[in-house]
């Protein structure tokens, strides 16, 4: 029988009491340093306090880029601003007033976008600004299959603080723009533990396609996924997508076929 050795990475995975969360994405130099980026894509996910920064299908390097560049908002001053550097779908343009390119719409998010975990109703706030100073742009909030709201940065070079409710249950929110959009300040009333993967563990799935969201795994590359219980049995199998929130608690292990690596999550 042939064995396939398998490298498992310390990684629990829980679920935690909401609570509410508060990234200062323009001023934290533990969590958010100036940097370029969280390096080059396509399907590079990193998680920095339960915020998750994806690049998505794109390519380069800039997703998350930390930049110092200092900027008031009332009495608070950032040091730094944290660049999106593009929108979260193809041919976006700052005139649209929602995430949609002809007969498509992006409630899911291609490229250059946040995610925040909640557990149910809440508020999403953001302190950010245009990146443009002559024209206007948006961040929309979906949960994958529909918008949930969408905050406005008027043309100019002042910072804003926008403010989306989400009225529904449990979900992993999408964070994205139809342009270029500067953040500083990003709070969330009923976030919880964002499920996250260690940066060799992610290398190693999503350089075979496989991408995570914080609820699904997906796979572009058609692999055999599986998923096993503690007792070793297995729970779960499929080549496109496994819904983990359908899993009773307990502590779980993923593999995928032909990859030199796995994960362990509790729920």
């Amino acid at each position: 029988m042939k064995k396939t050795l398998l490298f498992i990475a310390a990684t629990m995975f829980t679920f935690s009491l909401s609570a509410q969360r508060t990234w200062v994405v323009g001023d934290d130099a533990t969590n958010f340093p100036v940097s370029a980026g969280i390096g080059a894509g396509p399907d590079k996910s990193v998680f920095v306090a339960d915020l998750g920064i994806h690049t998505g299908t794109a390519t380069n390097t800039n997703m998350g880029q930390v930049e110092a560049s200092s900027k008031s908002f009332g009495d608070i001053t950032y040091p730094n601003r944290f660049k999106m550097n593009g929108a979260g779908y193809p041919s976006a343009a700052d005139t649209q007033t929602t995430p949609a390119v002809g007969e498509t719409t992006y409630y899911t998010p291609t490229q250059r976008f946040l995610t925040i975990k909640v557990t149910g109703a809440g508020t999403i706030k953001i302190q950010g600004v245009t990146g443009s100073s002559s024209s206007t742009r948006r961040l929309f909030v979906t949960n994958g299959t529909s918008l949930v709201g969408t905050m406005v940065f008027e043309a100019g070079s002042a910072i804003s603080e926008q403010t989306v409710e989400y009225t529904g249950g449990e979900a992993v929110l999408y964070i994205f723009g139809n342009q270029s959009i500067n953040l500083y300040r990003i709070e969330a009333t009923s976030a919880t533990t964002h499920t996250s993967l260690t940066s060799s563990v992610n290398n190693i799935f999503t350089d075979k396609g496989i991408r995570f969201d914080g609820v699904k795994l997906t796979n572009e590359s058609n692999l055999s996924l599986r998923v096993y219980n503690t007792l070793g049995k297995e729970v779960a199998r499929a080549n496109s997508e496994i819904n983990m929130s359908t899993l009773p608690k307990g502590v779980y292990m993923v593999r995928a076929e032909g990859v030199k690596g796995a994960f362990k999550f509790s729920k």
